[in-house]
Protein backbone atom coordinates (compact mmCIF):
# COMPACT_ATOMS: atom_id res chain seq x y z
CA UNK A 1 0.00 0.00 0.00
CA UNK A 2 3.21 2.51 0.63
CA UNK A 3 4.15 1.45 -2.69
CA UNK A 4 0.87 3.20 -4.49
CA UNK A 5 1.05 6.35 -2.15
CA UNK A 6 4.79 7.18 -3.10
CA UNK A 7 4.23 6.48 -7.03
CA UNK A 8 1.26 8.53 -6.60
CA UNK A 9 3.40 11.30 -4.67
CA UNK A 10 5.91 10.79 -7.36
CA UNK A 11 3.46 11.82 -10.30
CA UNK A 12 1.64 14.06 -8.56
CA UNK A 13 5.08 16.09 -8.19
CA UNK A 14 5.75 15.57 -11.67
CA UNK A 15 2.25 16.78 -12.93
CA UNK A 16 2.93 19.44 -10.67
CA UNK A 17 6.08 20.30 -12.48
CA UNK A 18 5.10 20.22 -15.52
CA UNK A 19 2.31 22.33 -15.42
CA UNK A 20 4.16 25.24 -13.59
CA UNK A 21 6.87 25.11 -16.67
CA UNK A 22 4.05 24.75 -18.91
CA UNK A 23 1.82 27.88 -18.01
CA UNK A 24 5.06 29.97 -16.53
CA UNK A 25 6.41 31.08 -20.73
CA UNK A 26 5.61 34.38 -20.85
CA UNK A 27 3.61 35.46 -23.43
CA UNK A 28 3.70 38.68 -26.14
CA UNK A 29 1.93 40.74 -24.17
CA UNK A 30 2.51 42.51 -21.20
CA UNK A 31 1.07 45.83 -19.29
CA UNK A 32 2.90 47.80 -16.93
CA UNK A 33 1.55 51.01 -14.33
CA UNK A 34 4.58 53.34 -13.23
CA UNK A 35 4.15 56.04 -11.23
CA UNK A 36 6.75 59.10 -12.00
CA UNK A 37 8.60 62.18 -10.67
CA UNK A 38 8.92 65.24 -12.36
CA UNK A 39 10.34 68.48 -11.47
CA UNK A 40 7.89 70.25 -8.99
CA UNK A 41 5.43 67.45 -9.77
CA UNK A 42 4.66 64.02 -10.70
CA UNK A 43 2.65 61.48 -13.02
CA UNK A 44 1.32 57.91 -13.58
CA UNK A 45 2.15 56.22 -16.73
CA UNK A 46 0.49 52.97 -18.46
CA UNK A 47 1.86 51.07 -20.94
CA UNK A 48 1.27 48.10 -23.33
CA UNK A 49 4.31 46.13 -24.97
CA UNK A 50 4.47 43.36 -28.05
CA UNK A 51 7.13 41.69 -27.95
CA UNK A 52 8.31 40.91 -30.93
CA UNK A 53 11.34 39.20 -30.26
CA UNK A 54 13.06 38.19 -27.06
CA UNK A 55 15.42 40.99 -27.80
CA UNK A 56 12.54 44.13 -29.48
CA UNK A 57 9.11 45.16 -28.66
CA UNK A 58 6.26 47.46 -29.50
CA UNK A 59 5.35 49.89 -26.98
CA UNK A 60 2.08 51.73 -26.63
CA UNK A 61 1.75 54.56 -23.59
CA UNK A 62 -0.59 57.29 -21.83
CA UNK A 63 0.99 59.41 -19.76
CA UNK A 64 -0.45 61.49 -17.56
CA UNK A 65 1.82 64.67 -15.35
CA UNK A 66 0.89 67.03 -13.04
CA UNK A 67 3.04 70.19 -12.50
CA UNK A 68 3.89 73.84 -11.22
CA UNK A 69 5.76 76.16 -13.14
CA UNK A 70 7.41 78.53 -11.44
CA UNK A 71 8.30 81.89 -13.72
CA UNK A 72 9.61 83.81 -10.41
CA UNK A 73 10.03 82.96 -6.76
CA UNK A 74 6.34 85.26 -5.86
CA UNK A 75 4.36 83.03 -8.54
CA UNK A 76 3.58 79.80 -9.85
CA UNK A 77 0.60 78.13 -11.90
CA UNK A 78 -0.13 74.35 -12.46
CA UNK A 79 0.17 73.19 -15.99
CA UNK A 80 -0.81 69.36 -16.69
CA UNK A 81 0.29 67.09 -19.51
CA UNK A 82 -1.57 64.22 -21.21
CA UNK A 83 0.53 62.19 -23.64
CA UNK A 84 0.04 59.23 -26.08
CA UNK A 85 3.43 57.47 -27.17
CA UNK A 86 4.67 54.98 -29.79
CA UNK A 87 8.10 53.40 -29.28
CA UNK A 88 10.09 50.60 -30.80
CA UNK A 89 12.83 49.28 -27.55
CA UNK A 90 15.24 47.11 -28.28
CA UNK A 91 17.82 45.58 -25.40
CA UNK A 92 21.12 46.34 -24.72
CA UNK A 93 22.09 44.32 -21.56
CA UNK A 94 20.49 41.33 -20.62
CA UNK A 95 21.20 38.69 -17.89
CA UNK A 96 18.44 36.08 -18.23
CA UNK A 97 19.27 33.78 -16.00
CA UNK A 98 19.58 36.86 -13.00
CA UNK A 99 16.41 38.35 -14.77
CA UNK A 100 17.69 41.64 -15.63
CA UNK A 101 17.45 43.03 -18.79
CA UNK A 102 17.80 46.64 -19.89
CA UNK A 103 16.62 48.52 -23.11
CA UNK A 104 16.33 51.36 -25.16
CA UNK A 105 13.79 52.95 -27.08
CA UNK A 106 11.59 55.83 -28.18
CA UNK A 107 9.33 57.00 -30.96
CA UNK A 108 6.88 59.90 -31.68
CA UNK A 109 4.66 61.12 -28.44
CA UNK A 110 1.07 63.44 -28.97
CA UNK A 111 -0.95 65.39 -26.38
CA UNK A 112 -2.55 67.63 -24.96
CA UNK A 113 -0.82 70.47 -22.31
CA UNK A 114 -3.60 71.99 -20.20
CA UNK A 115 -1.67 75.14 -18.66
CA UNK A 116 -3.32 77.33 -15.30
CA UNK A 117 -6.41 75.86 -15.76
CA UNK A 118 -7.67 76.52 -18.75
CA UNK A 119 -7.50 80.48 -18.39
CA UNK A 120 -4.74 82.80 -20.41
CA UNK A 121 -4.67 85.75 -18.51
CA UNK A 122 -2.07 85.77 -16.12
CA UNK A 123 -0.98 88.02 -12.59
CA UNK A 124 2.43 88.87 -14.38
CA UNK A 125 3.61 89.62 -17.89
CA UNK A 126 6.57 86.89 -17.30
CA UNK A 127 5.01 84.64 -19.78
CA UNK A 128 2.70 83.67 -22.45
CA UNK A 129 1.51 80.41 -22.91
CA UNK A 130 -2.31 78.83 -23.76
CA UNK A 131 -3.38 75.13 -23.42
CA UNK A 132 -2.47 73.61 -26.76
CA UNK A 133 -2.00 70.32 -28.41
CA UNK A 134 1.67 69.11 -28.59
CA UNK A 135 3.58 66.93 -30.55
CA UNK A 136 7.13 65.78 -30.72
CA UNK A 137 9.57 62.66 -30.17
CA UNK A 138 10.87 60.69 -26.80
CA UNK A 139 13.37 58.53 -25.64
CA UNK A 140 13.62 56.44 -22.97
CA UNK A 141 15.63 54.19 -21.15
CA UNK A 142 14.22 50.85 -19.27
CA UNK A 143 15.50 48.40 -16.27
CA UNK A 144 13.55 45.39 -15.97
CA UNK A 145 14.08 43.58 -12.69
CA UNK A 146 12.09 40.21 -12.89
CA UNK A 147 10.03 39.55 -9.60
CA UNK A 148 8.25 35.99 -10.91
CA UNK A 149 7.36 34.40 -13.77
CA UNK A 150 4.66 37.19 -14.45
CA UNK A 151 5.49 40.34 -11.85
CA UNK A 152 8.44 42.55 -12.87
CA UNK A 153 9.69 45.65 -11.45
CA UNK A 154 10.66 48.25 -14.00
CA UNK A 155 12.49 51.32 -13.88
CA UNK A 156 12.21 53.58 -16.78
CA UNK A 157 13.65 57.01 -17.80
CA UNK A 158 11.69 59.09 -20.03
CA UNK A 159 13.29 62.07 -21.93
CA UNK A 160 10.24 64.64 -24.00
CA UNK A 161 10.64 67.42 -26.23
CA UNK A 162 7.63 68.79 -28.10
CA UNK A 163 8.66 71.07 -30.31
CA UNK A 164 4.94 73.64 -30.49
CA UNK A 165 5.08 73.75 -26.22
CA UNK A 166 5.15 76.75 -25.34
CA UNK A 167 6.07 76.00 -21.78
CA UNK A 168 8.63 73.89 -20.78
CA UNK A 169 9.15 71.99 -24.24
CA UNK A 170 11.52 69.18 -22.79
CA UNK A 171 10.93 66.80 -19.72
CA UNK A 172 12.28 64.15 -17.99
CA UNK A 173 10.36 61.68 -16.16
CA UNK A 174 11.68 59.42 -13.53
CA UNK A 175 9.54 56.14 -12.04
CA UNK A 176 9.50 52.94 -10.67
CA UNK A 177 6.71 50.45 -11.08
CA UNK A 178 5.07 46.92 -12.01
CA UNK A 179 4.82 45.03 -15.36
CA UNK A 180 2.43 41.82 -15.94
CA UNK A 181 3.47 39.68 -18.23
CA UNK A 182 0.21 38.02 -20.02
CA UNK A 183 -0.01 34.51 -21.03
Amino acid sequence: MKHYHLCYGVLLVLLVFSFQKAFSQRGNLSLGLVPTYKTDGYGIQLNANHYNSATDYMQVSLVASFSTEKPNSGVEFPYEDYLFNLGYFTTILSSPKRGIFFYFGGGPSLGYKYINNGETDFAFDAIQAESSFIFGAYASFEMDFFISDAFSLIVPINGYYHFNSGLNDSTLLLGAGLRYYLK
